[in-house]
């Protein structure tokens, strides 16, 4: 008989410091893991509260643009109506300024013709009109001017005169006084 031979494989002892080292490296390993399992959860602790902050943070910036919004529209709303009154001033402004022209432009009318008149009277003195200037301290030009502001004065005076005059008589024969309506056509 052949004799059998099992032949086992004989497995090498190994010793206690490889043994040793193997156990730390398989610690080591298992330490691992747990650090990155806990990792992971501190991970899945972290996303809930990041994108509850996110959400929130969303809803703070779409507060500020509709209150920014809502701000701008107060403030265009306040310039449209600043505009309207500024545009009233404006206009009461130019009413104002005009009244204050008409009526500067009504006195200095008034002071022109006493100023016609005067020359009219130094004119009507024999005096030419260079020497009227000389004497008034003014250009022939503007004696020229309110020599003719004097004439048609004059003109409109006398029309105004004869006018009134005829009206004074009407109202005088209208109230009876026969008297007052013959004073002027004796004049």
């Amino acid at each position: 008989m052949v004799e059998r031979h099992t032949t086992r494989s004989k497995r090498k002892r190994r010793s206690s410091a490889t043994l040793e080292r193997l156990e730390a490296a398989r610690r080591r390993r298992v330490e691992q893991l747990e650090r990155e399992r806990e990792n992971e959860r501190r991970v899945d602790a972290a996303l809930g509260p990041f994108a509850e902050a996110v959400t929130a943070i969303e809803a703070v910036e779409r507060r500020r643009a509709d209150r920014i919004g809502a701000l701008g529209a107060q403030l265009e709303r306040k310039l449209a109506e600043l505009d309207r009154q500024r545009a009233a001033k404006v206009a009461e402004f130019e009413r104002a300024a005009e009244q204050v022209r008409a009526d500067a432009e009504m006195e200095i009318g008034e002071w022109r013709a006493v100023m016609a008149t005067a020359v009219a009277e130094i004119r009507a003195a024999d005096v030419g009109a260079a020497e009227t200037a000389a004497l008034l301290g003014i250009s022939a030009k503007v004696v020229t001017a309110l020599s003719r502001i004097a004439a048609a004065a004059s003109e409109v005076g006398q029309r105004s005169d004869a006018d009134s005059t005829r009206a004074e008589a009407g109202d005088a024969a209208t109230f009876g006084d026969e008297r007052a309506a013959e004073a002027p056509a004796n004049e």
